[in-house]
This record gives C-alpha cells, structure tokens and sequence, in this order.
C-alpha cells in the first residue's frame, strides 16, 4: 500500500496510520494477533500459529506477491515474534474446539504492508529503486503474533468463532512467567472488502474506473456490520441471499473471511462497529472498520 500510486488509496493510507498512531499512544499492546487473507492452513477445522526459526527471534517477511517491480521485493519491516505467547494462543484454541499447531513461518503482506504504514516511523513509502533505512515496529517490545485461516473460506461460521475465541487474548490480561508480569493483547484482521484482481483490466472500461458491483457490496458490507444485532447470521444471509453480489466482489472469499472472523471478536462483547473509512477503486473496496471502541486495559 503506497501513500499515492496506482495502486494504492492515499485515504485508506492516512486511516491507517492515524489508526496506528492512536494504537502506539494509547493502548501500546505488549503483543498483536494479526489475521490475514493471504495465510490459510491445510485443513477445515486447522488452525496454525506462525513462530519463527528460533525462539522470540524477529518475523521474517514472506514477499507472497508476484510480477511486481523488483523494488517492492527489497521492502522490510522488523518485528519480534513470542513463542510463549502463540504457545498459549495454540492450547487456547485447542480447548475451543479447533486442531491447532505451531508453524515456523514469516508474516505475509498481508500484515508487513499495512502495519508498515500504521506501526513504523517510516513516513514515505518510496516508489524508486532506493529504499531507505529498514523500518521496524514503533512499539520495539510489542510481538507481532499471526494466527492463520482455515482452509475452508466458506466456512462463516467457523471463522467466526475463531473471532469469538481470540477475543480472549483481547479482553484478559496473559500472565508471562518468562517476564514476570501481565500482557495485554490486541487483535488486527487484515483483507479487503472488495477484493477482485481478475476484474481489474476490465474496471479501466467501466464508468469511472470503478466496476459496477464494487459500491453497492461495500455498502451492503457496511450497514451489515453496522446495524446488524445478529452479525453471523446477516453475514450468512449475504452467502446465501447475495451470493451473486458476493462472488463478484469475492471471487473466492479468503480477503473476505477477515471480516468475519473480527466480527465474532466484537460479538463476544456485543461491540458496535464503526466504519472509519471507504472508497472505490477498479475492482477493489477500501473499507476499514474499528470492532468496538479502543479496548480499555484489561484487569489481573
């Protein structure tokens, strides 16, 4: 995600940073769980957590894009892993009905490039050959911890119970007995709400750019979410009622589950859900939203 490029959305760029800033100044999580599109596991009920190669070492990036300018593959962003932490993520998820292992891995683009924009202090992302000195997580003792899919995307009603699961980890303190003190954790689900690259050569034809299905699904997505008193099963009536709308602006549904997974995190507490920012851009929707308001520091 660059700040202004073709590709790129400069609004849903200051969204994200401005939403970093006020994680780094206000809630400064001592660990992160991140879930992303771009990490499914191998199995339906399965789900993986990332460790790294050696204990609490840094995440090593996995560049899972392709054709791309040579620059983009050179982009880095630092960040520590917590073994101990995805270990109790792992049994917690275990004691909740999922099959769940440790996997060594790195994190994808789906977490370095939207946390590279919200956690670091790096101000410009640069579109030359040039990159500049290597950005790392503004919050150097925070772990950045990424918890993945299942296999199946169709599978609504599991992904949303691994929201409802990992709420935990938000909303209890986790006593570290390598540190000897409380953690408090904080979780980020990372797709998009309009995610179809098969279309993206056609949008340039259409009016404004912008294929026709891209408004109307970002608006439906969005007064789900936002009126919505029961989110799985209006989520569920979007699969089966506007399956048509839903598969245009999905063509498969790993970008969308995300989505579904932080809403089972702001259903365990019965959460509002704000939307602080969309747009619309050849086959692709920006939209962003805030699961419940900025926790309050959990107690021991």
């Amino acid at each position: 995600m660059y700040e202004n490029d073709d590709f790129g959305n400069k609004g849903a760029w200051n969204t994200i940073r401005k939403l970093g800033k006020t994680i780094k100044n206000t809630w400064k999580p001592d660990y992160i769980i991140v879930v992303s599109a771009h990490w499914q596991s191998g199995a339906s009920n399965l789900v993986e957590v990332a460790i790294p190669k050696k204990d609490d070492a840094e995440n090593d990036l996995i560049y899972d894009f392709y054709g791309f300018p040579n620059h983009m593959y050179k982009e880095q962003f630092h960040s520590k892993n917590s073994v101990y932490v995805a270990e109790h993520i792992r049994q917690h998820l275990e004691q909740n009905g999922f099959n769940s292992v440790l996997t060594q891995r790195g994190i994808d683009h789906g977490v370095w490039v939207p946390f590279k924009v919200a956690f670091s202090d790096y101000n410009t992302l640069s579109k030359t050959e040039d990159i500049p000195d290597s950005p790392g997580l503004d919050l150097p003792e925070t772990a950045v911890i990424q918890v993945s899919l299942t296999a199946n995307d169709k599978d609504f009603n599991s992904h949303f119970k691994l929201g409802e699961v990992l709420s935990h980890f938000r909303d209890n303190l986790l006593w570290d007995e390598t540190q000897n003190r409380y953690l408090t954790g904080l979780i980020i689900c990372s797709g998009m709400s309009v995610h179809n690259l098969r279309d993206l050569g056609r949008s340039f034809s259409q009016p404004g750019g912008i294929m026709p299905y891209v408004k109307p699904f970002n608006q439906l997505l969005t007064k789900t979410l936002t009126k919505s008193t029961d989110l799985l099963a209006d989520l569920l009536e979007i699969q089966s009622s506007q399956k048509a709308l839903l598969y245009n602006a999905h063509p498969t549904l790993e970008h969308f589950v995300p989505v579904v997974v932080a809403s089972g995190i702001a259903n365990k507490n019965k959460e509002p859900v704000k939307e602080l920012y969309n747009a619309e851009l050849a086959s692709l929707g920006w939209g962003i939203y805030q699961f419940g308001p900025l926790p309050v520091l959990p107690k021991a």
